[in-house]
């Protein structure tokens, strides 16, 4: 097995880009070349020629009618193509997305396994949270593709349940979590970000995009009990970008906490880690949610900065912070979180011995290295 087309069809995911989808394909797309894989990568974003010399083909859209309609974007999108490839590849590799059947097609065009990620059960999630023409079509491509494909790799367990009720079947299913590029990320400071105080003030790192379920409002809330109930003299880095960032920080100002919240905005990718690795504990404080599909990339990235870990206790976390690897805290205790969050403070070796810990397991099982071999692993084994 020598090389693969990646397809992501998304039109939310820029390639390259600093959402966490955008890092989710890139970086396994790496970690196929280091796998010794060449290929290329087919999308409706890409932003540039190339992904660190892996090149980036556009996937053709239909123009915009000039009187443009939801029904009439997922129609282009229903009717984009990969067209051909330069080169056979010897498997197709498809982030699901909504409404592109195509990756199937292609590789039964070209009688080379077609192989789904997916990453969450995007019917579901659109019908609850945003606008939808054609229902029915959605969940017909979900079924096409969930039992066309000839494996498909899920990143929890909970994704995993979704897709065996629409293929009817478990054969074929992979839990392949997401991962870490301990390249980017480690616990080193190379240029500590001058908006930073000194390291004599203790720092809490968040990173998210700014959207209700990932629970910026629980943060504050957290952050404002440590700072008044708990007398913590902490400050809050919150890294990202999103619709609920400038309510977030507007709330902050009505609570006087505007001068201990340092929010960069979104960050290229590689400037995160200066960030991070400044703070000396993270967050992932998750609200109530009917249903917990994420495999949350921070918590991976927060690992490998050597940090201790505060977060909900919900999903696939539970398994991430066992082994006191992090303090896990029923959802909505937000007292709780500030006490954890303070005793870590208090503790400084503990601190570190968990972080450490978190590190240690993130590099044996996790970085994006070994996911891509997990995958590579069982395409190989398919009849």
């Amino acid at each position: 097995m020598k090389r693969f087309s990646y397809i992501c069809a998304d039109p939310g995911i820029p390639l390259p880009g600093r959402k966490g989808a955008s890092v989710h394909v890139a970086s396994l797309c790496r970690a196929f070349y280091l796998h010794g894989l060449t290929g290329d990568i087919h999308t409706v974003r890409g932003e540039c020629a190339d992904l660190d010399g892996i090149p980036i083909r556009p996937i053709s859209v239909l123009p915009r009618r000039k009187h443009k309609s939801l029904e009439d974007r997922e129609n282009r999108l229903f009717l984009s193509r990969v067209e051909s490839v330069i080169e056979k590849p010897d498997f197709i590799y498809e982030r699901y997305s909504l409404w592109h059947p195509g990756g199937v097609y292609l590789a039964r065009k070209l009688g080379v396994p077609f192989i789904l990620e997916v990453n969450s059960p995007l019917p579901l999630e659109t019908k609850r949270f945003r606008q939808m023409a054609n229902e029915s079509l959605a969940d017909g491509i979900s079924r096409l593709l969930m039992r066309e494909a000839d494996l498909v790799v899920c990143v929890s367990e909970e994704i995993a349940k979704w897709v065996v009720s629409e293929r009817l079947h478990s054969a074929g299913v992979l839990v392949v979590p997401n991962g870490v590029d301990e390249q980017l990320f480690h616990p080193e400071v190379e240029s500590r970000p001058a908006t930073l105080p000194g390291p004599e003030t203790k720092l809490i790192g968040f990173t998210s995009t700014f959207r209700p379920w990932h629970g910026t409002e629980q943060l504050l809330d957290t952050f404002q009990y440590l700072v008044k109930e708990l007398n913590s003299s902490a400050h809050l880095v919150c890294i990202g970008d999103g619709p609920e960032r400038l309510k977030f920080l507007e709330q902050a100002n009505q609570a006087g906490l505007a001068d201990r919240i340092h929010a960069p905005g979104k960050l290229q990718h590689l400037d995160v880690n200066n960030w991070l690795a400044s703070c000396d504990v993270a967050v992932a404080p998750y609200p109530n949610l009917d249903d917990f599909w994420f495999s949350p990339l921070k918590i991976f990235e927060y690992f490998c900065c050597g940090l201790p870990v505060v977060a909900s206790a919900v999903g696939q976390i539970n398994d991430l912070l066992a082994e006191d690897r992090g303090t896990l805290i029923p959802i909505g205790d937000n007292k709780q979180m500030a006490t954890s969050i303070h005793h870590f403070f208090e503790n400084p070796e503990h601190a570190q011995d968990v972080g450490q810990r978190a590190r240690q397991w993130v590099l044996n099982n996790a970085t994006w290295k070994i996911r891509a071999a997990e995958i590579i692993e069982q395409i190989k084994a398919l009849p």
